[in-house]
């Protein structure tokens, strides 16, 4: 991937004021934007995922992530990066159609081990499938 040594700020030229209420999520994501992406934690990547922050960049990072290791516990549980990205509406992949591939690829190769990890509702794995 290109443009990994820019932030998010950079890359989609829209830069944040500071958050205007103090909270976990919102002081997390508003330092980790202002990042360069190589720079990132996982569970930074985990976060502005889970608020549709910047998935045109950190979508291959998390597929990548996944590919290894599909079941990684970034944070709170077992899948948790997974849950994150089956969170997400198939819109929201319109600037990642390859890495939709690729996702949809790790859930069918792994859709046993996937299915035996209590945290994850294999039910959230069926949007995947349709076409």
């Amino acid at each position: 991937m290109k443009n990994i040594d820019k932030s998010i700020e950079e890359l989609e030229n829209d830069y944040w004021c500071e958050p205007n209420f103090s909270s976990y999520v919102s002081e997390t994501c508003h330092s980790a934007r202002k990042k360069t992406i190589t720079k990132l934690l996982y569970e930074e990547i985990r976060l502005m995922i889970g608020q549709k922050i910047g998935l045109k960049y950190l979508l291959p990072i998390a597929v990548s992530i996944l590919e290894k290791n599909p079941l990684i516990e970034v944070t709170f549980f077992k899948g948790d990066l997974l849950i994150q990205l089956l969170r997400l509406d198939i819109i929201d992949w319109k600037y990642n159609k390859m890495d939709l591939h690729k996702f949809r690829t790790i859930i069918l190769d792994n859709y046993s081990l996937i299915k035996s990890c209590e945290e994850i509702p294999i039910k959230m794995t069926e949007k995947y499938f349709l076409k």
